[in-house]
């Protein structure tokens, strides 16, 4: 009678963990999905036109996506035994560096809309400037540069107690039991969240004070109004997201801060994926 109830018990866990683990990867899918359609848009419609740094947020949650799907993509996610171990280190170090990516990312977005907005309240300068060359390597090689020093210590982390690299109890991707790549990734995300907060705060201040001005520039075009709101609105989705996340995952709720987690892409396409000229491109039978 025990083993039957046992057995009852774990075959409920194994349902509700593959019910967990299809609502993980539908929504990590599905933003993947509106974003490389996105990105492929801004790429190739003649009149969609995108920043470079705009292009660089697609693409890294492109990466965040893949991340967080490797296992699915193996086709080790569900099966009895554990993934493979060279596998499941390379998804723990990608799925712990893969918010840092996507913070600076957005934080890189934000910084460059500040850039822009300055530059919109003074003369243009004559030429490209070794100034302005040097910032724009920065907002495209720093985000990256991050990311792969976090995948390159998480890895000599994962290496030195191989057992400590196991995939999750939910079976949505792997990671690494002692709690120090988590405590890392959450605290460097955090200061960059931080940051770019106050950076939105300041640019909400610039808009307010020099708003008459920006209306009557010469530079209208230059000045993203929409896009610094849908950034803003992002910025916003981002602390409370990924602050929610990690509590969530710390022992509170694993189920919540995956599904928070595999959110994040989705809401990241609704809330870019949206403007008009994308998609005016799409519904081209409207036009």
């Amino acid at each position: 009678m025990d083993d039957i109830v046992v057995k009852r018990m774990s075959s409920l866990t194994t349902g509700q963990e593959h019910t967990e683990l299809k609502i993980f990867l539908t929504f990590q899918f599905s933003g993947a999905i509106g974003l490389l359609a996105v990105l492929l848009t801004a790429l190739f419609a003649p009149k969609v036109y995108r920043h470079f740094t705009w292009l660089n947020f697609c693409i890294s949650w492109l990466i965040y996506c893949i991340s967080y799907t490797l296992l699915a993509f193996s086709g080790q996610q569900t099966r009895p035994e554990p993934p493979a171990y060279p596998l499941c280190l390379s998804q723990a170090a990608l799925i712990y560096a893969a918010p840092v990516l996507v913070a600076m990312s957005t934080f890189s977005l934000v910084l460059q809309l500040l850039f822009t907005l300055t530059n919109a309240l003074r003369p243009p300068p004559k030429g490209a400037q070794p100034k302005e060359l040097l910032r724009n390597a920065f907002l495209l090689v720093a985000p990256y540069v991050l990311w792969l020093g976090f995948i390159i210590a998480i890895l000599v982390i994962g290496t030195k107690d191989p057992k400590d690299v196991r995939r999750s109890a939910g079976l949505v991707y792997c990671t690494i039991k002692t709690g120090t790549p988590g405590n890392i990734t959450a605290v460097c995300v955090a200061a960059i969240l931080l940051v770019m907060v106050g950076l939105d705060i300041y640019i909400g201040a610039v808009l307010y004070k020099n708003w008459r001005a920006l209306r009557g520039s010469d530079r209208p075009g230059q000045i993203p109004f929409s896009l610094i709101l849908r950034v803003a609105i992002f910025s916003f989705f981002c602390v409370v997201g990924i602050g929610c996340a990690f509590v969530f995952l710390s022992n509170v709720s694993a189920f919540a801060g995956n599904t928070i987690i595999a959110l994040m892409p989705l809401i990241a396409f609704l809330v870019f994926g949206t403007q008009r000229d994308i998609l005016s491109v799409w519904l081209f039978w409207r036009r």
